[in-house]
């Protein structure tokens, strides 16, 4: 039988080797212990800010605390991806990822898939081209015969910064098209909300965002989708074409948003606000709010979406490209 010194020895050695392993650990908390920023990198009232909104709800129903979501659409939404991209890689700032490499292409930023912890993918909607309901333009096929006719001719509100999602398929079709797209009159805007209010009232011709953002403009008569840029029509817009429909081209693309840290976020850190993402993703108000706006509910993990941001700088680098549009900017 073991002496009192035996024990207590070996029970001074196994609370060492605890606290040992303690101090080993990750050095955060169970998160979160406190509120949480969200950032969204474009206005409220557009898509991103809804599905943000959507999300944030729903995490804080998964572990009682606070999820602010904080719009900073300036620059296209480089405020925002600096903010959070320089915040402390503790996952108490928070941002949405949606598509980043243009920024860098065009000497506006230098953002790469590196600047980011990718957490999770939450949506992917296609691009659609829309006009006024009143507009001169009936049809997507009025829309390329004015451009062939005169590239410069149209004010075309590329709903967020330009060479990004929603433009780049529709240059890509004009392209297609034989239109020389260098004189195309692309214009950015503070968000897809901004640049439907300014199709409204007779800024711009043409507005290039997903068909969910136009909803209430539609609804009150004022906006029409002439075209979606999917594979097939979508379900809960059966009406709306798509581009291939009205022109024999199958030309497809558009945005996706994901949840995202800075740099450098510890593994385990990452892996809990998945987790939470997730279960935030399959929530019943979640998929009903997604699918009543008619926005894509579509999940990608962290390994998966940090492989999808590297595919995202290789298509935007190949398009671009093509386009000369990262050449121009360099010089």
């Amino acid at each position: 039988m073991e002496d009192f010194m035996t024990i207590l020895s070996k029970l001074v050695t196994t609370l060492a080797s605890g606290a040992f392993l303690t101090a080993a650990g990750p050095a955060f908390a169970e998160w979160p212990e406190r509120p949480v920023t969200l950032i969204a990198v474009a206005g409220a009232g557009g898509g991103s800010d809804y599905t943000m909104r959507l999300l944030a709800r729903e995490m804080e129903e998964a572990t009682g605390q606070s999820f602010n979501v904080v719009n900073q659409a300036q620059g296209g939404g480089i405020v925002g991806y600096t903010t959070y991209s320089t915040s402390a890689p503790d996952g108490y700032t928070l941002g949405q990822l949606s598509p980043f490499a243009q920024f860098k292409l065009l000497g506006q930023a230098d953002f790469t898939r590196d600047s980011f912890t990718p957490i999770a993918q939450f949506n992917a909607d296609p691009s659609a081209v829309h006009v006024a309901s009143d507009s001169e333009l009936k049809s997507l096929n009025d829309i390329i015969d004015a451009l062939k006719a005169d590239p410069s001719s149209l004010k075309i509100s590329c709903g967020g910064t330009c060479s990004a999602s929603w433009d780049i398929p529709f240059v890509s079709l004009m392209l297609d098209e034989g239109i020389d797209v260098t004189k195309l009159n692309l214009i950015p805007a503070q968000g897809s909300a901004a640049g439907l209010q300014e199709l409204v009232s007779g800024g711009m011709d043409v507005v290039l965002c997903s068909i969910p953002e136009t909803d209430s403009l539609a609804s009150a008569g004022l906006v029409k989708t002439v075209g979606v840029l999917s594979s097939e029509r979508l379900e809960k817009y059966p009406y709306v074409p798509t581009v291939k429909e009205k022109t024999g081209k199958d030309v497809t693309g558009g945005t996706w948003r994901g949840l995202a840290g800075p740099a450098g976020m510890d593994p385990a850190l990452v892996a809990e606000i998945e987790a939470v993402a997730k279960e935030a993703f399959n929530a019943e108000r979640f998929q009903e709010g997604m699918k009543e706006r008619g926005f894509g509910a579509v999940w990608l993990g962290t390994a998966e979406f940090t492989a999808f941001t590297k595919q995202h700088e290789e298509q935007t680098q190949r398009v671009m490209s093509a386009l000369g549009t990262a050449e121009k900017a360099a010089n």
